[in-house]
């Protein structure tokens, strides 16, 4: 499972170069978060978990966590079954980050939160050296969880000048001893009495890098596939009438000769382009990779919420009136991204022109014309210029394999995109308009390594004045 090294926000236009909301990846401590902020990290099968310091208020949910983790779970963690009750919950919360750390992972909306998965570490009389341990719900297994929270907790140790971690692990317990061996450090072990005590350093090295690179880059990968391979897609608020947004978004979708299956959402149930259909994704009845939501800023919060507990782990909203409008803006767009976050899925935009796959003969955008077919990925944060740069691709014998509208950029960010488009086998030279850099650092030793194999061409706007005020005014809304 990887943390995402990618920052999943906007820049001025959003409201601010570091998203509170960030995707979490390796951090160094030039750009440790707050202590107490949460942290979202990709795991390995492309969903998401939002990880944060357990509070008092927690403590009733820590001894339902560990109370349903089964008993070959529960006796791994404490080497017995040991009856985890309040005192024990309570050792765990509200951490000072110098004599012990803790992060949970947690699911669900708020007030209907569950925890998941359980790493904490104490410093030990060498103040240099840590216990740590992890513990992950039986369901929640297999999946990088582990991973995840140890790479977080050994980054806010290290910055308590906290060197390196101890733990002692049952020698049967080949599912942890893998994530230190794997992790990145340099583990000793020493075996007595069937406990093996593992050691190592925490300190960033470049070998670390490397491996979170690549669990980065897996994660990464799988989460972005139902957006650009979806067998499934739903357009909420595809009007019947013409002209409107998602209205011709959705007869977008069926011009472009889509290989999957398509279905309009619209509040009268209407028909769109002769397909029947619902007024709700629940009334769907069938599973959906993708959902398109096109309808006013204030209803996106409902139609998302829809989407998501129907299952949909892939988002793209279209509709403005988020971080780009000023303060209820932003906190319109801050709901929705902890709204995604509750349900482990992604999203593209807000604020945006759309997706378009030409694997899978999508065109799910409000472009005025075709996508002509090609092999360049193109990814713009702004919908007015990648408007006019497909308009004239055609004449200018360019071919798009994917393209891809990031808008405010909540999410699904342009080192995500470079992310895919490495490994894409439809793409041969990746095309980039940014507005801001979430993570400098990471894009620039992203496009390092794939620019070995397929060029990279990015415009970054907003160095002059003038074009400050273009990338003030990137919005779809606006195009």
């Amino acid at each position: 499972m990887r943390l995402s090294r990618t920052s999943c926000r906007t820049g001025p236009d959003a409201g601010g170069e570091r998203p509170r909301n960030a995707l979490a990846m390796t951090t160094t401590p030039a750009t440790m978060p707050d202590m107490t902020d949460p942290i979202d990290v990709i795991l390995r099968d492309g969903s998401t978990l939002r990880l944060r310091p357990p509070t008092t208020e927690d403590a009733g949910l820590l001894v339902a966590f560990f109370a349903g983790l089964s008993t070959a779970s529960r006796f791994s963690r404490f080497h017995g079954n040991a009856d985890v009750g309040p005192r024990f919950a309570a050792t765990l919360v509200d951490p000072d980050w110098e004599e012990k750390g803790a992060l949970v992972g947690v699911v669900g909306e708020t007030g209907e939160e569950e925890i998941v998965a359980v790493g904490n570490y104490v410093r030990l009389r060498d103040r240099h050296v840590a216990e740590a341990a992890f513990a992950v719900a039986d369901a929640w297994q297999r999946r990088g969880v582990g991973t995840r929270l140890l790479e977080q907790l050994a980054m806010r140790a290290g910055s308590s000048g906290i060197d390196a971690f101890v733990a002692e692990v049952l020698s049967d317990n080949a599912a942890m001893l893998n994530v230190f061996a794997n992790i990145g450090f340099k583990p000793t072990r020493t075996l007595e009495g069937g406990v093996v005590e593992v050691r190592f350093p925490i300190a960033e090295t470049a070998a670390y890098t490397e491996r979170v690179d690549e669990r980065d880059h897996i994660a990464v990968t799988a989460s972005l596939r139902p957006f650009f391979e979806p067998r499934s897609v739903a357009v909420v608020g595809a009007s019947a009438r013409r002209g409107s947004i998602g209205g011709e978004l959705f007869r977008n979708i069926l011009a472009g000769d889509f290989h999957g299956e398509a279905y309009p959402v619209n509040r009268g149930g209407e028909p769109v382009g002769g397909v029947r259909a619902t007024t709700s994704v629940a009334d769907i009845g069938a599973e959906l990779d993708l959902v398109v939501i096109c309808v006013p800023g204030d209803k996106v919060i409902a139609a998302a919420e829809d989407a998501l507990r129907h299952g949909t782990k892939a988002l793209c909203v279209i509709s403005a009136g988020f971080a780009e409008m000023g303060p209820e803006g932003r906190e319109r767009q801050d709901e929705l991204i902890r709204l995604i976050r509750a349900h482990g899925a992604r999203l593209v935009g807000p604020n945006c022109l759309g997706i378009a796959s030409a694997s899978v003969g999508l065109n799910a955008t409000f472009a005025p014309r075709a996508f002509p077919k090609g092999r360049i990925g193109f990814s713009s944060q702004s919908g007015a210029l990648g408007l006019a740069l497909l308009e004239r691709a055609e004449a200018r014998g360019l071919g798009i394999s994917a393209f891809v509208s990031i808008g405010n950029k909540a999410d699904v960010s342009s080192n995500d995109l470079l992310e895919w488009w490495e490994d894409d086998e439809n793409t041969d030279l990746v095309l980039m308009y940014l507005e801001s850099f979430g993570n400098p650092r990471k894009f620039a030793r992203l496009a390092r390594r794939i620019a070995r194999e397929k060029p990279i061409l990015a415009m970054k706007s907003g160095r002059s004045r003038a074009g400050k005020r273009a990338a003030g005014s990137h919005t779809a809304a606006l195009a």
